[in-house]
């Protein structure tokens, strides 16, 4: 395979993994790692052996991705990846889930042989909220929402319902300075003027 074909099979192994292999999922990632998402910000540990608080374990979380972004310049790239991510929980008594849109960066690097992932940030976009049973009602007071980010409100909602925190300065579309700062970095990671 060419790098491109190794950067793409790589970020989308790292999604499949994500929910159902942590062992091959660390793998993807250099043990140097840096992650930052809805939940935790830190080392590749922490997003290993980590979950945020909503997670119901009586649901399996599962997602699709787009086709990567890839801008290469050597041994090194960034990798812009549309996700979408579902997970059911139980809100008010209601079977709902949650619909999450996020596009992640990655940095990947080939240090020996293979390219791996150096660090991963996630950027929200977009998120929805619904009952699973048709004809069922979820009653949310609009009150409720008043001040939550609209890039993750409905996340930031869940996780509050479920006795978690999240902050409010996530990287999200509704602030496009921040984001773009976070391409700008990526890209001068990429030419190597960090």
């Amino acid at each position: 395979m060419n790098d491109y074909a190794e950067i793409n099979q790589l970020v989308s192994r790292e999604r499949l993994y994500r929910q159902r292999h942590a062992d091959e999922l660390a793998d993807c990632y250099y043990p140097d790692a840096t992650v930052a998402t809805s939940w935790q910000a830190g080392s590749l540990d922490s997003f290993l052996h980590g979950e945020p608080a909503e997670v119901d374990p009586r649901f399996t979380i599962f997602g699709s991705i787009s086709s990567p972004v890839i801008h290469q310049n050597g041994k090194r790239a960034f990798v812009e990846l549309p996700t979408e991510t579902h997970m059911r929980m139980m809100v008010h008594g209601v079977l709902t889930e949650i619909e999450s849109y996020r596009r992640l960066i990655y940095r990947v690097e080939k240090r020996d042989q293979d390219w791996k992932i150096a660090s991963m940030i996630s950027i929200n976009e977009s998120d929805n909220l619904y009952p699973v049973i048709p004809g069922t009602s979820l009653k949310i007071d609009p009150k409720d929402l008043e001040g939550l980010r609209p890039s993750y409100q409905f996340l930031s909602y869940v996780r509050k319902a479920a006795g978690g925190e999240i902050s409010s300065d996530l990287l999200g579309t509704d602030r496009p300075k921040e984001v773009d700062k976070i391409y700008g970095e990526a890209q001068n990671w990429v030419d190597h003027k960090e």
